[in-house]
């Protein structure tokens, strides 16, 4: 583009006295756009390709005019020079027009940015191959001072371009010149017209998919699984990845994508009768709120609402995992019961344990001077019973009266593999194949080494009880688990194929003095022992049993902390 800098309107030219533009110059020089426009080669080629398809458009509207023929070329170098010489006064008069609309602050900023775009103008008008405009302008409708516009007010702004530049064309033209001219910048504004609208859209496109995406990835990684919910079929039309994992979970299907089953079909056994009975509630009521649904041994509270968009509806279900709260209260509750059977067991112990040991003194003197084999023999059976009573009653002066928890840092698969070091000896293990899977990278736990152990060896035992025969096997995983408190947790499972226990004696295992084994075979004191040294040392347990099929017992002691666990071992010293 040839300079124009400098060009300063002249009266002496009689073209300006035609169309008064030079009465009140409004700018000593004609500058350049001062902002560098740097296009990547993506921006180049969106402007091409949007160009490609308006220019043939505009050319059968304008024919010749406007093309990429020499006399259209010749048409629009007119054009150009004819806004270069009347420059000034074409800004002044655009930024009139424009401060009609847009008001008077502003005036300053306003006018430089006319400027500017005008100068890009027609460095347009002079090549069809300068985009500059179009790329300014493209790089305005997504990040700059048009994308907070409107299209009406684009066309406006442009609609007044064209006008005052017309004004100078039908002062200043006559005859064959004026009509190539007067087209060149029609058709010229018009294409500037359908650019704009066309960055304007795909602007608005983009910013709609970046905010689609969004929420979509909001959705889909967030920690709770949602499910979007038809209101009429309660079939499944979406579900985030949390629901999907959980579906695989409940359904131990392979095929773990929920999308088209009905809601209550999320797990393998049937029906989730509460489930779709909340729903109903929703849809009656627009939302509703559910706690502790049980589902395929989880629990979950629901938080649902029925959400209208356009002319459609749906039901947006959100489940929160509250397993490991429920069993938290579970156990303070258990906790809570212990801790008054321990109260009591303590006092029937000091009770029963004095008149006990004045009865085994005074068998023991009798046995001393017995010589009738019969009544020698009835004498042992009385010491050996009351031997028996006299482990009980230790039993429950210890469950009653627990040692104090000497919590160090502990690696949980030295401590399993020390302690099945031990058992390998034990004739009850006979037979039994024990399988341990540990995980190499275990996360060390904050815990009573020999209380772990005694919980360890209690397991063990109980399994080795249940397992008798030759096909016996007793597993004992090991793995790091992050709880719903976002706190790491090192869980260990022993599994065992035993017997089993029956599903209504599930919730008492945990009750002191309940037992499932034969009479004389235990006091029922072990679980609750073990019960009782996990809670202490600020761990779970559970148990999940089937007849016929086997045992698991699962414990989750809490990882060790630096940070946390270290003040704790001061303030212990």
């Amino acid at each position: 583009m040839p300079s124009v800098a400098g060009r300063q309107a002249d009266s002496s030219d009689p073209s300006h006295k035609i169309c008064g533009c030079s009465n009140k110059p409004v700018a000593a020089a004609l500058r350049m756009a001062e902002d560098v426009v740097d296009p990547t080669p993506q921006e180049i080629a969106s402007v091409r390709s949007q160009l490609t398809v308006i220019e043939p458009l505009l050319n059968a509207l304008f024919g010749e005019t406007w093309s990429r023929e020499p006399s259209s070329l010749k048409a629009r170098r007119l054009a150009a020079e004819l806004i270069e010489q009347h420059f000034d006064g074409i800004v002044a008069e655009w930024e009139q027009a424009v401060a009609q609309v847009f008001g008077v602050s502003g005036a300053e900023k306003r006018r430089e940015n006319l400027h500017t775009s005008l100068v890009r103008f027609v460095a347009h008008l002079r090549d069809p191959d300068n985009l500059d405009t179009y790329i300014n302008l493209r790089q305005h409708c997504q990040e700059g001072m048009l994308s907070r516009a409107n299209p009406a007010q684009f066309n406006l702004v442009h609609i007044a371009l064209k006008q005052k530049i017309l004004r100078h064309v039908r002062a200043t033209l006559r005859g064959r010149k004026q009509e190539l001219v007067r087209d060149a910048v029609v058709a010229a504004i018009d294409e500037l017209r359908m650019m704009v609208s066309g960055f304007y859209i795909e602007s608005r496109e983009a910013a709609l998919r970046a905010s689609e995406e969004k929420y979509r990835n909001s959705i889909n990684h967030a920690p709770d699984p949602m499910y979007e919910i038809d209101p009429d079929t309660f079939a499944i039309i979406a579900a985030n990845s949390a629901a999907v994992k959980l579906t695989k979970f409940t359904s131990g299907a392979e095929n773990s994508d929920p999308v088209g089953r009905h809601i209550g079909q999320l797990t393998a056994d049937g029906l989730c009768p509460g489930l779709v009975a909340h729903l109903k509630t929703v849809v009656e009521k627009g939302s509703a709120q559910g706690y502790d649904f049980p589902m395929a041994g989880r629990y979950f509270d629901v938080n649902s609402a029925l959400i209208p968009f356009g002319n459609k509806r749906f039901i947006q279900v959100i489940l929160h995992d509250v397993t490991e709260k429920r069993e938290m209260l579970d156990e303070l509750l258990k906790a809570e019961r212990l801790a008054a059977t321990g109260t009591f067991a303590a006092g029937v112990a000091h009770e029963v344990n004095n008149p006990l040991a004045s009865i085994s003194s005074l068998v023991q003197s009798l046995s001393s001077g017995e010589n009738d084999p019969a009544r020698r023999t009835t004498v042992h059976t009385i010491l050996s019973q009351i031997t028996r009573i006299s482990a009980t009653l230790k039993d429950l002066v210890d469950f009653a009266r627990p040692s104090t928890a000497e919590r160090r840092p502990l690696n949980l698969n030295n401590l399993i593999t020390e302690t099945l070091r031990l058992l390998s000896y034990n004739k009850r293990f006979s037979g039994i194949a024990i399988e341990p899977r540990l995980a190499p990278d275990l996360n060390l736990v904050f815990a009573d080494n020999n209380e772990i152990q005694q919980v360890l060896l209690n397991l063990l035992l109980n399994a080795a009880d249940a397992t008798q025969g030759s096909d016996g096997q007793i597993k004992i995983v090991t793995e790091n688990h992050r709880g719903a408190d976002h706190h790491m947790r090192v869980v260990m499972r022993i599994i065992d194929n035993g017997i089993g226990i029956p599903r209504e004696h599930l919730e008492r295992v945990f009750e002191p003095f309940f037992t499932t084994k034969p009479a004389g075979a235990g006091a029922g004191l072990g679980l609750s022992l073990c019960q009782r040294i996990v809670l202490a040392n600020r761990g779970t347990i559970r148990i999940d049993s089937e007849v016929g099929k086997g045992t698991t017992l699962k414990i989750a002691l809490p990882a060790y902390e630096p940070d946390q666990d270290t003040r704790e071992l001061s303030a212990a010293r």
